[in-house]
């Protein structure tokens, strides 16, 4: 009996090489771009202590009661912590904003990091249980121009990366001091309404009442209809905060829509909260960006009070969006020169020629081999090179190359002393 072939983990995936230049664009532009505007990369550990999950993003939530993948404690008698893969990307850069005693760097911090997040969930379209996102993350400055450069950043990484159509869902969800007066009309509103709610909403009743304007489910979004707006409750200082936010947006023609009900998933944030996607996806089913103002998250994992604001964009979904949009990733330079080599003469100038080519930064192919040329050109078109140095023994001794057009079948013999300028010149 035949044994079933082992397969990639549910909600796991195996990036093929033919998926790659996706990848690596989505990557490049990120740094690029993020680099450009003064953030520096941070790369974290996989998995973290829990608590700085259960706390920062808050016990009662999705990901912490039902998405996180928790390991095993450390036999170690020194070790009594329990871990988690790491479900998201901002609460392990605060802890190691605090390890690393970044209060003391010149403020404000601006960090960046690319790489995999993990979360126990359902896999279905556009959500899988290995995912990864680019992030940002600033502490120490909370005017709005913090905002304003997490929410452009975002917007200008999707926009170099030539996505259209993108609109900012942009909302306000108030501070320690707005929030309370605005929780108790929230509830006030669905006390009567509670059996029109699913489950986990009644729950959210009880536990975080701002959660109930977030349920994507339907019966839920038509009980949000005539719920009360935040808008209309936040204190002067967020109703300022918020409105110089819109400013900045305004003047860089960054295309935003207000959302009374945007609120995000996790407890963390304050103040401003904001979402991206495609202007046809108006339920933000497929959010390709997301993130906000966290003022209270460094306090609460211990160190003094400090403002902070950031976002994390899906890699997955924005590599979805490109293909839906026709977007091609950039072709890959790949093998841009075969040298092909006929006789032991010919080995030791093709070497010369291979270190010559190399050192210009041509990506050059050379293996030594007792193949015929037919073989030779036949490996040559199938590494997709561009062009063909050919070597023989009469080229060697006459200090002489044939260069070869592989897309063309057209050749040219050329003196050795010219071929490298040749082909710099034909591959720019």
């Amino acid at each position: 009996m035949s044994q079933q072939p082992y397969q990639a983990p549910r909600g796991t995936k195996d990036v093929l090489p033919e998926n790659q230049p996706y990848w690596q664009m989505v990557q490049d532009v990120s740094r690029k771009t993020l680099e450009g505007v003064g953030f520096q990369k941070i790369d974290l550990p996989h998995f973290e202590n829990a608590d700085i999950y259960n706390r920062g993003l808050g016990d009662q939530t999705d990901i912490v009661q039902k998405e996180m993948f928790l390991l095993q404690s450390s036999p170690e008698k020194s070790e009594d912590s329990s871990y988690a893969l790491r479900p998201e990307g901002t609460a392990g850069v605060v802890r190691s904003y605090i390890q690393h005693g970044m209060s003391s760097w010149s403020q404000p911090v601006r960090l960046y990091y690319i790489g995999a997040m993990f979360r126990r969930e359902r896999p279905q379209k556009g959500r899988y249980r290995e995912l990864y996102q680019a992030g940002v993350e600033i502490f120490g400055d909370a005017s709005p121009k913090s905002d304003y450069l997490a929410i452009m950043s975002a917007w200008e990484v999707l926009k170099r990366l030539g996505l259209k159509n993108l609109v900012v869902f942009a909302n306000s969800i108030g501070c320690s001091k707005c929030r309370p007066k605005y929780l108790a009309k929230l509830k006030k509103y669905y006390k009567e309404l509670l059996a029109n709610v699913c489950e986990d909403c009644q729950q959210r009743y009880e536990q975080n009442p701002l959660r109930l304007l977030d349920c994507k489910r339907e019966q839920c979004q038509n009980t949000t209809e005539n719920a009360p707006i935040i808008l209309d409750s936040l204190c002067n200082e967020c109703r300022n905060h918020f409105q110089q936010t819109l400013e900045y947006l305004d003047y860089f023609d960054i295309h935003y829509d207000l959302d009374p009900k945007l609120v995000r998933g996790l407890d963390y944030y304050n103040n401003t909260v904001f979402e991206i996607t495609v202007e046809n996806d108006r339920n933000r089913q497929n959010t390709i960006c997301g993130g906000g103002r966290y003022d209270g998250l460094v306090e609460m994992l211990g160190e003094t009070s400090t403002p902070a604001v950031g976002f994390a964009c899906g890699i997955e979904r924005i590599i979805r969006l490109l293909k839906e949009q026709g977007i091609k990733p950039p072709a890959s330079r790949g093998v841009e020169v075969c040298i092909l080599q006929l006789g032991e003469k010919a080995k030791e100038v093709s070497k010369e020629v291979y270190d010559q080519l190399s050192r210009e930064d041509i990506n050059v192919y050379f293996v030594p081999c007792n193949d015929g040329l037919r073989q030779q050109l036949q490996t040559a078109n199938k590494l997709n090179a561009r062009y063909a140095i050919i070597i023989g023994q009469r080229e060697a001794m006459k200090n002489e190359a044939i260069l070869r057009d592989l897309s063309g079948s057209t050749q040219e013999l050329l003196p050795s002393k010219f071929l490298v300028e040749e082909v710099k010149r034909r591959l720019s």
